[in-house]
């Protein structure tokens, strides 16, 4: 019995588990078709790359404008009362974007001001997160807990660009506008039947700027870990715009509709879902340098991903090179946020995602406007071009920390 609950997936041994699961799907899933609603809406309502890149700049700001703030928030508090509290206020947004919608005030300011505040929710709900996926797995399924983190996100984006792809075109972009406040709604749900005990003594409270100062304290004794997430960051600076440049690439380059920019987009979380669940099964030698070598690679493949559509425009080989993509994220998203589970200290962990949060995306509105406005210049193949050429160079900058003698095994 009990090896056979040892091969049994981890969701189905583990009540908590599936619970953070299933809501942090529903939630994504109904995000994800908000997102694409919306770009595309900006798109055919005679927006062009600027317009959808101020859009993405206004989801990306409350991670690095309120990091101070997050962290010890999340830290001093109960992850399930975080993550039930950031359901509630995005199902609040998201009903007052339904009413605006519908009595046609909602207007291109309107939706970055609700974009900003739906991104205010999440950036507290995904420290939340990463700390209730570490109170509710075992030490020995962490790296499993982790997976399956990842691959929630992977999965409800997949279904997400599919469906709100077909759903605009079926129910339009208010129907899908409601579908995603319900989700927030069933998320809640979800949550508030968690089962997480509460810790035994919280960190003592202190001020915003001393547990900033901490959390940079935590990176300054291990330096090689925040060059790291700075050079994901810088990663995230050429990869991410691809949510602003592939609506364009689809309704100018491919001639396409929402339909096919649905599977454009279902390929990258397609692809991410694959590389997350095939992470255990690529090697390597269980050190630091090891992971680092493997993030180079990773990147290799990532920046050659993006070439092939800025050379060839081909619907087929677009699909098939976001595919690649996602898998080279995948698992890297499952290395080294296992790695980072592991190193980081319980108590600490609040912080230690907010800022990682933020370093991760601190690139995010300079990407999206600048982009952006790349995008009403040049063709959208020359803008993957871009892209594909800043991740070249970075599989080499990992390569190079990997043989520092900071990095120790």
């Amino acid at each position: 019995m009990d090896a056979l609950a040892l091969r049994s997936p981890l969701i189905l041994r583990n009540r908590n588990m599936f619970l953070i699961w299933s809501g942090q799907a529903l939630s994504q899933m109904g995000t994800r078709m908000y997102q694409i609603a919306l770009a595309w809406w900006i798109v055919t309502s005679g927006g062009g790359g600027r317009e959808v890149g101020l859009f993405m700049v206004a989801g990306a700001l409350p991670a690095l404008v309120f990091v101070k703030l997050i962290g010890p928030v999340v830290d001093r508090s109960r992850s399930r009362s975080v993550l039930i509290a950031c359901d509630l206020c995005a199902f609040a947004v998201t009903a007052a974007v339904v009413l605006l919608f519908r009595a046609g005030r909602l207007g291109f300011s309107g939706a970055c001001g609700a974009g900003f505040l739906l991104a205010l929710a999440q950036a507290f709900f995904d420290p939340a997160l990463s700390k209730a996926v570490a109170e509710a797995a075992r030490p020995e399924d962490l790296e499993a807990a982790v997976a399956f983190q990842s691959s929630t996100q992977s999965l409800a984006s997949f279904a997400g660009a599919m469906a709100g792809a077909l759903l605009i075109d079926r129910i339009g972009i208010l129907g899908v506008i409601v579908l995603n406040a319900l989700s927030f709604l069933a998320s809640a749900g979800a949550n508030a039947l968690l089962d997480i005990p509460a810790p035994a003594e919280l960190p003592i409270p202190r001020a915003p700027a001393a547990e900033a100062a901490s959390a940079w304290e935590e990176l300054r004794r291990t330096p090689w870990l925040k060059k790291v997430l700075l050079g994901f960051g810088c990663v995230n600076f050429f990869l991410t715009p691809i949510l602003v440049v592939l609506p364009l690439y689809v309704k100018i380059t491919l001639g396409g509709t929402a339909t096919w920019l649905g599977c454009l987009e279902a390929a990258i979380w397609l692809g991410i879902l694959a590389g997350t669940f095939g992470s255990p099964w690529v090697p390597t030698d269980g050190t630091t340098p090891g992971v680092l070598r493997l993030a180079a690679f990773c990147m290799l493949l990532l920046g050659a991903s993006l070439l092939l559509p800025g050379v060839f425009v081909n619907a087929g080989l677009f699909f098939a090179a976001l595919f690649c993509a996602g898998c080279c994220i995948g698992v890297n998203n499952v290395k080294f946020v296992t790695l980072f589970q592991e190193r980081v200290r319980p108590e600490f962990k609040g912080r230690f995602f907010a800022l990682m949060q933020a370093l991760l995306s601190f690139t995010f509105p300079a990407a999206f406007f600048l982009f952006g406005l790349l995008a009403e210049i040049l063709p959208p193949p020359q803008v993957c071009l871009i892209q594909a050429l800043g991740v070249l160079a970075l599989a080499g900058y990992f390569l190079r920390l990997s043989r520092t003698k900071e990095v120790t095994p």
